[in-house]
C-alpha cells in the first residue's frame, strides 16, 4: 500500500504514539523505517482505522498531487512494521516500549485515562519526544531562560507533565501540515505541507543514540536515492529548536480568526498584510533570541512566508473554535506570558489572546446551555 520501500534496521524500536491524527505523520513514516508503531486513540478512532487502514496523500506546494502512503492498522499492541498498532490509553503500558511520541493537542491530556497514561510514562522513565505545538512545560525546564513556574496557568493539563522527568522528554518543531477531509475516514490526511521534523537533543546520551538511530534508519527508507518528506532531524546542541514554531503559530495560525470571528486561510492570514505579518513574526523571534535561542534555531520569515502559500484553509485552532471547542491549544497565552517575563507586550499579540478568550468563553456558555441538566435522563 506504500510508494516507499521499507527500511530493515539494526534494531527494531517498540514505539508508543499518542494521537491518531497529527499522529499519523510520524507513525507512518516510524514504521516504514521499520519499527513496530503503537497508536493511543479513542474506541471509534480505532474501530475505524482497524477497517479503513492508514492513507496518506502528500501533495505538492504547487496542488498538484503528489506521493501516496498507506498502511494497515489492527487493535493491539504492533507486532510488524507493516501494520500500526491501536490502544486505549488505559490499555497501554509504557514499559513494553523503548520510545514514546506524544501528538495529541495539549488540553487532550487533561482526560483522566490520558493523564493516567502519561503518569505511567514518567514512572517507567520511558525517553519522550514531544510533537506538540504546545511545548510540554517539563521540555521548557531544560531551557534555562523561561521561568516555568509562571506558567502553568496557560497549560490545561499542567499537573501532567510534572510527571515527566525533564532529562527523558525532548521536542520536535512539527512544521508538517495535515488536514482531515473526511471525518468519516480518520486514517486518511491529506498533508498540505511536507516539513521535516526538527527534534532537539535528548540529555541523557543513550537517548540521543536511539533518537539518531531512528532518524538514520528513516533515511534508509528512502525512495530511489530521494530522502523521503517528513523525515525526523535530530540535533546535538539546539535545545531552542522546538520553539521555532512559535513565530509561525502567532503570525499565521492564530490570525485565521479574525476578530469578527470570520476564518481565513493561513495563507490569507499571512500574505493579506505581509509587513504586519512580518513585524509579529519577528517581535516572537527576538523573544526567543532574548530567552536563549540562537538565530539558526529560527527559521527566516522569508522562508516562512513561501511556505505559507500553501497553507490554503484555516489554522486547526481557528477551525476548532468555530466549531464550539471549549480547550484549544493557548501558545498564544504562552508567548505573550514569555514575553511578559522579559518585559516586552505587543498590542497586536494581545488582541489575540483576548479574542480567543473570547471565543473560548462563548463556546463554554453555549455548552452548558446544550448539557443536560443534572438527574434528568435523555
Amino acid at each position: 500500500m506504500t510508494s516507499e520501500r521499507r527500511a530493515t534496521p539494526s534494531r527494531v524500536l517498540d514505539i508508543l504514539l499518542l494521537g491518531a491524527n497529527y499522529g499519523l505523520l510520524p507513525a507512518v513514516r516510524c514504521a516504514l523505517a521499520g519499527h513496530r508503531v503503537t497508536v493511543v486513540c479513542r474506541p471509534d478512532e480505532q474501530a475505524a482505522l482497524a477497517s479503513q487502514g492508514v492513507d496518506l496523500d502528500i501533495g505538492r506546494r504547487d496542488g498538484r498531487p503528489g506521493k501516496h502512503i498507506g498502511l494497515p492498522a489492527a487493535p493491539g499492541r504492533a507486532k510488524a512494521p507493516d501494520c500500526l498498532g491501536l490502544l486505549d490509553p488505559a490499555a497501554a503500558e509504557p514499559s513494553d516500549f523503548d520510545l514514546v511520541i506524544l501528538a495529541m493537542a495539549e488540553p487532550q491530556y487533561a482526560a483522566p485515562e490520558l493523564a493516567s497514561l502519561v503518569a505511567r510514562i514518567g514512572a517507567a522513565d520511558c525517553p519522550v519526544i514531544s510533537m506538540m505545538n504546545m511545548v510540554p512545560s517539563s521540555y521548557l525546564r531544560r531551557l534555562g531562560g523561561i521561568n516555568v513556574e509562571r506558567l502553568d496557568h496557560v497549560y490545561a493539563s499542567a499537573a501532567v507533565w510534572k510527571a515527566l522527568d525533564p532529562r527523558r522528554i525532548t521536542a520536535a518543531s512539527p512544521d508538517a501540515q495535515a488536514i482531515r477531509l473526511d471525518p468519516t475516514r480518520p486514517g486518511r490526511l491529506t498533508v498540505t505541507l511536507a516539513s521535516n521534523f526538527k527534534i532537539a537533543p535528548f540529555a541523557e546520551a543513550k537517548d540521543q543514540r536511539l533518537l539518531t538511530q531512528l532518524c538514520q534508519d528513516i533515511i534508509c527508507g528512502q525512495d530511489g536515492g530521494v530522502a523521503p518528506p517528513m523525515r525526523l532531524i535530530p540535533y546535538d546542541d539546539r535545545l531552542f529548536v522546538p520553539l521555532a514554531k512559535w513565530p509561525m503559530l502567532i503570525a499565521g495560525n492564530y490570525r485565521c480568526r479574525r476578530l469578527d470571528g470570520a476564518l481565513t486561510t493561513i495563507a490569507a492570514a499571512v500574505h493579506a498584510d505581509l509587513a504586519e505579518t512580518q513585524r509579529i513574526y519577528e517581535w516572537v523571534a527576538n523573544m526567543l533570541l532574548r530567552a536563549g535561542a540562537a538565530p539558526e534555531d529560527l527559521v527566516p520569515f522569508a522562508k516562512y512566508a513561501t511556505a505559507a502559500q500553501s497553507l490554503r484553509l484555516p489554522s486547526s485552532v481557528a477551525r476548532g473554535l468555530a466549531a464550539g471547542a471549549v480547550a484549544v491549544e493557548r501558545v498564544d497565552r504562552l508567548v505573550a506570558e514569555v514575553a511578559a517575563q522579559q518585559g516586552d507586550y505587543l498590542p497586536e499579540l494581545a488582541r489575540i489572546v483576548a479574542s480567543v478568550d473570547h471565543a473560548l468563553d462563548e463556546n463554554r456558555q453555549a455548552a452548558a446551555r446544550t448539557k443536560p441538566a443534572e438527574g434528568i435522563r435523555k
